[in-house]
């Protein structure tokens, strides 16, 4: 039984904590605000882009000839301008 207590006691011995006491301390909103960002910007390096899929998007439909380009865009306006001057004639 003695050897039982000496062991007891030399793991009680290695497992001694040291704590240190501190007075409670107030966290201004600033304080909270400031954590919050951090928190934040450490996630901000594994957040993927956030447009990369709209503008993998708009090049298949580039490549589709579905997206609207300049070019598309005057063509139209022209043809709906030379619908109106017809329509004013007739």
């Amino acid at each position: 039984m003695a050897t039982k207590a000496g062991r007891m006691h030399s793991v009680a011995e290695k497992q001694r904590f040291k704590f240190r006491i501190q007075a409670p301390s107030e966290r201004t909103p600033a304080e909270k605000d400031r954590e919050e960002v951090r928190k934040y910007l450490r996630l901000i390096p594994t957040e993927p882009e956030p447009n990369l899929g709209r503008v993998r998007e708009i090049k298949e439909e580039i490549k589709r000839g579905t997206y609207l380009t300049r070019e598309m865009i005057e063509e139209a306006a022209m043809q709906l301008a030379l619908r109106l001057i017809r329509k004013g004639t007739d």
